[in-house]
């Protein structure tokens, strides 16, 4: 079996054990990942309501690329490219937040998870697919282990069910990894920006998907420490108390569901703007 249809086979597998639905909110950023995704997706549920979405994040001249691929992504596909701007919307920019938050990614990789199940919830759709690969786990998973944060490890899943305004999501891609993405991207002739972010901070992250590429010196092998990490964390969460496990309330800010009574999105968001309105 070649590639692409290996590929494929393990996107369409994965679906088909979702819960049914009929509306899905797609992820796209401008790259290869998501936008391998979306070529996939629009061949595999032409059945399927779907929403692309792109979040500007207002980083200089790299989020004008991204929203300039992501909608020709979107438009070889028939699909109209709904764009999220930062600035816009909020009234400041990752550039904005970087000044206070100088570890960025985190605080980036958690705007950019709210936006989404806004976006998704207010517009009635049933699911978020997003296109974390192999790669993006097996460093997500062996991170939290060697960090000892063993809720990040259980609570970082392939799928996750719907829970009252957070909507479902779905990453597809989890069992491929990037190398094979790759392929495919370049096999399809697939239009993607090849340039990472200019203000990403991952050097431990790097080295960790170094020291994995060392480990693993196959696909198979990835797959392997993948399940094992799995079942770890399912263990985990199989020993944790009722009261060990995040206990979910609405924000009294905007409503959606948190673990504190304010959510860390509103909280940022507050510090960000109050920062801005400082310096000015």
């Amino acid at each position: 079996m070649d590639i692409e249809n290996i590929v494929e086979k393990r996107v369409t597998d994965e679906i088909k054990k979702y819960p049914p639905f009929k509306k899905a909110l797609v992820a796209l950023s401008g790259g290869k990942d998501s936008a391998s995704l979306l070529h996939i997706l629009s061949n595999l549920l032409p059945d399927k309501e779907m929403m692309v979405v792109h979040l500007n994040l207002g980083i200089n001249g790299f989020s004008e690329r991204s929203e300039e691929l992501a909608r020709k992504q979107a438009e070889k596909h028939g699909l109209e490219l709904i764009v999220f701007n930062l600035k816009s919307e909020l009234g400041f920019t990752i550039m904005d937040a970087l000044k206070l938050y100088p570890k960025i990614c985190s605080v980036c990789g958690g705007i950019k998870r709210y936006l989404l199940n806004k976006v998704a919830y207010e517009s009635n759709a049933d699911i978020i697919l997003t296109a974390h690969h192999l790669d993006d786990f097996l460093v997500r998973m062996l991170k939290s282990v060697l960090n000892a944060k063993i809720e990040e490890l259980v609570r970082f899943k392939p799928y996750l069910p719907t829970n009252g305004n957070l909507v479902a999501k779905g990453r597809p891609f989890w069992r491929v990894p990037e190398s094979f993405i790759s392929r495919y991207a370049s096999l399809q002739r697939l239009s993607f920006i090849d340039e990472k972010c200019p203000i990403g901070r991952k050097k431990n992250i790097e080295r960790l998907r170094r020291a994995i590429d060392i480990l693993a010196t196959s696909e198979n092998q990835k797959n392997i420490y993948l399940s094992s990490l799995v079942k770890i964390a399912e263990k985990l969460e199989k020993k944790e108390t009722p009261m060990e496990k995040a206990q979910l309330r609405p924000c009294s800010s905007c409503g959606f569901l948190s673990s504190n009574p304010v959510c860390s999105f509103c909280t940022r968001v507050k510090k960000i703007r109050s920062f801005i309105e400082g310096k000015q």
